[in-house]
């Protein structure tokens, strides 16, 4: 059959198929034959002239040697044209297209591998760079959590002076002077105490010689308030003495074997008198055999101001009571009242030094504010810590881990 004879009974679409396939040079591969397998137009070739009809997926095919891909496309025709045709397209598989393959190939395994190197080589390079910001960083946490102020930030030999650099020369120079008032307000402190001492004894002693010569009730009044402001004052400054011997790392610590049951028993007795003021009751739950690695004194005064604090704030006919156990290689210490309690917006400000709650401490029960906070260096100063829990008209409860 002919070919224009083939076109003149095709459709407008279908003929125009014929034209591309004749006139296009992007159609040189592509070649039109019969139902029953005749060459009718398009690219002769060969070696696929014989191979049979297949609709579907591109497919491979090997002939002499030589490697093709080959696409059946069946178009329907009018039944004049006995069955319609096929559109065959070819594509040889040279070593231009194995070329491609392999560079597509190679693309894909340099391409992660680039990325890669590039990703490792930014986050060195950040990493680099923000060195500085992280030794920054670091010394703030350090001197945060530790409390250690002679922290530093590390400048490393040699390096760059940029702006870091010269943050960094900046904030140690800044810690330097931070580090150097402290040092004297805890030398001042200290001094003072050591100052006051003297003449606080000698009103004392003045004030107790004033009592005991006094004529009538008047004088007798003078002299019993001379005496119990100055003992007020002597509990102060020995206070404020033994925390700046703890800022100071100077206060004596003789850690020892020490049985919590036997301590307990003394803080208790020494407070049975305070406590039958307000007939507060006093119980301890200690097991026997509870010891605990610490300085005996210290630990006295920590839990007798502990217990101190339970009567003072607790409600009348009210209790105290101190318990201990054990937890592993720890020993859990509570001193729980059920007095006034303290309300959250103080909780976090009662271990600052003469920090008292306005409406609920008052001079009238002779407190200064440093127990707390003389309790909690003692703690620390053993290595444990101390935490409270409160609420306001539920009591209080203190918990010592060592």
């Amino acid at each position: 059959m002919q070919v224009t004879q083939v076109t003149e009974k095709l459709s407008k679409k279908q003929r125009a198929v014929f034209d591309l396939v004749e006139s296009k040079e992007e159609f040189k591969n592509v070649s039109i034959y019969e139902s029953g397998g005749k060459y009718i137009v398009g690219q002769y070739n060969y070696d696929v002239v014989n191979v049979p009809f297949e609709e579907g997926l591109p497919r491979r095919e090997s002939i002499d040697g030589k490697e093709y891909i080959v696409y059946d496309i069946k178009v329907q025709a009018p039944p004049r044209l006995h069955g319609g045709f096929w559109i065959r397209g070819v594509e040889s598989v040279n070593s231009t297209m194995l070329l491609g393959r392999s560079a597509i190939i190679i693309m894909l395994i340099l391409v992660p591998l680039i990325l890669l190197l590039t990703a490792l080589g930014g986050y060195y390079i950040t990493k680099r760079a923000f060195r500085p910001v992280n030794n920054i960083v670091k010394t703030a946490n350090e001197i945060s959590h530790q409390k250690d102020i002679t922290r530093r930030i590390e400048i490393e030999p040699n390096s760059k002076e940029d702006e870091l650099h010269h943050l960094s020369v900046t904030l140690n120079k800044m810690l330097d002077k931070i580090e150097n008032l402290i040092k004297q307000e805890k030398q001042f402190t200290s001094d003072a105490s050591h100052e006051l001492r003297t003449p606080i004894s000698v009103i004392l002693a003045q004030g107790e010689y004033l009592l005991d010569i006094a004529k009538d009730e008047k004088e007798k009044e003078l002299a019993q308030t001379i005496v119990d402001k100055s003992k007020q004052v002597s509990k102060l400054v020995s206070r404020l003495l033994l925390l700046a011997r703890i800022d100071q790392r100077r206060q004596k610590f003789n850690k020892d074997k020490v049985d919590l049951g036997v301590l307990v028993d003394i803080a208790v007795d020494s407070m049975k008198e305070l406590a039958a003021q307000k007939e507060i009751l006093l119980f301890t739950n200690v097991p026997e055999g509870t010891i605990v690695d610490a300085d005996e004194s210290l630990l006295l005064s920590a839990i007798t101001n502990l217990i101190s604090n339970g009567i003072k704030y607790g409600n009348e006919s009210g209790h105290v009571s101190v318990s201990a156990s054990k937890l592993g290689d720890r020993t859990e210490i509570i001193v729980t009242d059920n007095g006034v309690g303290i309300s959250e917006e103080h909780i976090d400000k009662i271990w600052t030094r003469f920090y008292r709650v306005d409406d609920v401490r008052n001079d009238e029960d002779n407190s200064n504010g440093l127990g707390l906070s003389m309790t909690k260096s003692i703690i620390e100063l053993h290595g444990g810590e101390i935490t409270v829990k409160s609420s306001l008209g539920c009591g209080t409860e203190f918990r010592i881990i060592l």
